[in-house]
């Protein structure tokens, strides 16, 4: 424990080492943008502690780029919390969710063992105003959209599933509905802004996403990943339906916690919450015949394909141990080595080599993640927040 301490406290001041060196770089280049516009400032007034004019720090690209980080940690504590409060805080049916059963015709294949519990809720868009995109009406934002959360269990241990998810190779193994990706913009080395597309599902046309992914893990091992819809310049959206060659959907958040089986230590569970806009304007008639064709199937599938796919995964690493990718390369002081990372309707993000922030902080807990509907933890805030900034 000390030693994550030490090494998470070296993390902080090596971040605020980069800082003060990026503040002097913006200060040397104010001094000479000022010297060759011929004036403005004295010499003495530019050497007072590092003062920088205002006009200079609102232009500071460095400046805006750690106001940007800053926007995405928030992000990342806001999404987490509104997830943990949402699969482990709340009852499981009740306060608008409602359990969804697998298709008949599709149960034998795909949860013949009851492996997989699904529930879905209608809800509004829970963002902060000041991230939500600037395209969207006011009508669109006052709509409800489709919230599925999901229970399962996965046949592999934890180790296995979490290198054969963070194995962008695999993805055409579990996920169908992701034709295309790319990362758009690194923030940290534990996140990130992806761009995904999915194809034509029922009668709804393509659609791509821009999404904000990040990783950190629990002190109890737990690996969580959040993502939030955002906009970026590199990848500008088409927003009415039929005007380009996919239409912009939104993972408005989202969040996927995997953990090792309490009870087998060979097993893995994952628990997943996902919230999204399918963009477009499409009608809420349209909306709720899309969602109950594919709620029935499409989750139950992914569980099932990549509980398929990380047992052969697993048999791949006993018969070859060399393959196995577990070849680390981040070691930072304060971040995990561990890989993470998995593709959704919506994103895609994967971090093979590690970077995760670690929780340093030996008081932190979190809510258990019960699975048998009791309600009987404590509710505490400070729970779900990253303990290591």
């Amino acid at each position: 424990e000390m030693s994550n301490i030490l090494g998470e406290t070296m993390l902080e001041l090596r971040e605020m080492r980069e800082e003060i060196i990026s503040l002097r770089e913006e200060l040397h280049a104010v001094k000479k943008r000022l010297r060759e516009e011929g004036g403005g400032l004295g010499r003495q007034e530019l050497d007072m502690e590092g003062f920088i004019p205002e006009e200079a720090e609102q232009e500071s690209p460095e400046k805006g780029k750690r106001s940007r980080k800053r926007d995405f940690d928030r992000i990342s504590k806001e999404v987490e919390k509104w997830a943990c409060n949402l699969l482990f805080e709340e009852e499981r049916t009740g306060n608008g969710w409602k359990e969804i059963s697998c298709n008949n015709m599709m149960r034998k294949k795909f949860n013949r063992d009851g492996r997989t519990q699904v529930y879905l809720k209608w809800m509004a868009d829970s963002r902060d105003e000041q991230d939500r995109e600037s395209g969207i009406s006011d009508k669109d934002n006052s709509l409800d959209y489709p919230c599925i959360k999901c229970y399962s269990t996965i046949d592999a241990s934890m180790e296995t599933v979490c290198s054969f998810l963070s194995d962008e190779e695999t993805i055409p193994i579990y996920n169908e509905l992701v034709v295309d990706h790319d990362d758009i913009e690194e923030i940290t080395p534990h996140s990130k802004i992806t761009w995904t597309k999915m194809p034509k599902v029922l009668f709804v046309k393509s659609r791509d996403f821009v999404t904000f992914c990040s990783h950190r893990w629990w002190r109890d091992g737990t690996q969580v990943i959040v993502n939030q819809a955002c906009e970026h310049d590199d990848r500008p959206g088409v927003m009415v339906e039929g005007q380009g060659d996919a239409t912009r959907g939104f993972a408005l958040r989202g969040a996927n916690f995997i953990s090792k089986d309490p009870n087998d230590p060979n097993k893995t569970r994952i628990t997943i919450l996902a919230h999204a806009n399918p963009g477009g304007g499409l009608p809420q008639w349209a909306m709720n015949t899309a969602v109950n064709g594919v709620v029935q199937i499409e989750p139950f599938k992914l569980f099932h394909k990549i509980n398929e796919g990380a047992c052969n995964y697993q048999l791949q690493q006993q018969s070859s141990p060399a393959s196995s990718q577990t070849a680390h390369v981040n070691n930072l002081p304060g971040r995990s080595a561990k890989p993470a990372g998995i593709a959704q309707l919506g994103y895609t993000c994967f971090w093979p080599n590690g970077g995760g922030l670690k929780e340093s902080n030996p008081f932190s807990s979190h809510p258990k993640q019960d699975w048998d509907d009791d309600d009987d933890e404590e509710d505490n805030d400070n729970d779900v927040y990253y303990e290591d900034e």
